[in-house]
């Protein structure tokens, strides 16, 4: 398996994929605790068109991706008025009209395909230096936000309303950290992909609740499956031939299968 990493693109790809699948496993224990997973997808679906905005128009990528989903949390943070429709019909209808318009563009527009562009299976194997400098950047900042606001932003993410009842900006605090989450997932989705961005979001978060009940150690544990998951994957889709992204998610799931079958055996001897 370290034979594969021998070669430079595989050295880029192994580094993207541990920066943005463990910052995404960080973020996805909120993900998890929020029970917005339907959010964190549609989200992952608005940076794919931003991408194909991008490269139709000869724009920045990253910049459309990042306008088009801070505008998708914005959207889905305010509260819906609307009595007859409820706040995940409007995150599906976002979904379904970001995935038909993302997959049209790419299929018109021929520098997105010659660049082989996947926006579901991502291209973990095209990954440049200055992909790695932004994912890093991006991963230092976002870190550095909620280590400052740990406490609040978990306090507020178990009970908004008491958060609210002891004096709290809870609104401002989620607002805060669904930004957090929309801005890694339209960075990251550009090299990974929607597919790898949403397992990670949501996988890696699901093995250590699984396994910790100590909030703390749920996100250790949760970036650690990322970290230790992602080599594996991208070894074993260096060696089978394989897309990188869909072996790294389907690695992701055996991790959970395996966590669940410990949880399992664990409680039987409890």
């Amino acid at each position: 398996m370290i034979e594969s990493f021998r070669e430079p693109f595989m050295r880029y790809a192994l580094a993207a994929g541990i920066l943005s699948g463990g910052l995404c496993a960080f973020l996805g224990v909120y993900v998890i605790l929020k029970r917005v997973g339907f959010m964190a997808i549609a989200l992952s679906q608005l940076a794919a068109l931003g991408v194909a905005v991008g490269l139709l128009l000869g724009i920045h990528p990253d910049s459309v991706a990042l306008l088009l989903t801070l505008a998708g949390v914005v959207l889905f943070w305010i509260p819906l008025r609307e009595q007859s429709l409820s706040k995940e019909s409007l995150i599906g209808f976002a979904y379904c009209l970001a995935a038909g318009l993302s997959i049209i563009l790419v299929a018109v527009n021929p520098r997105a395909e010659a660049g082989g562009l996947d926006l579901v299976s991502g291209n973990l194997l095209y990954v440049t230096g200055r992909d790695l400098l932004v994912l890093a950047s991006l991963s230092i900042v976002i870190l550095g936000v909620h280590f400052a606001l740990f406490r609040t932003f978990l306090f507020v993410s178990f009970d908004k309303e008491m958060a609210r009842a002891v004096g709290m900006k809870a609104n401002l605090c989620d607002f805060t950290l669904y930004c957090s989450i929309g801005v890694t997932i339209a960075f990251a989705m550009k090299v990974s992909g929607i597919l790898f961005v949403f397992a990670s979001l949501i996988v890696p978060a699901m093995v250590g609740l699984k396994l910790f009940r100590n909030t703390k150690v749920v996100f250790v544990a949760s970036c650690l499956v990322a970290v230790c998951t992602v080599p594996v994957g991208l070894g074993l889709s260096y060696r089978m031939d394989i897309p990188s992204g869909p072996a790294i998610v389907c690695c992701y799931c055996g991790m959970f299968v395996i966590g669940s079958v410990v949880s399992w055996i664990h409680r039987g001897r409890v």
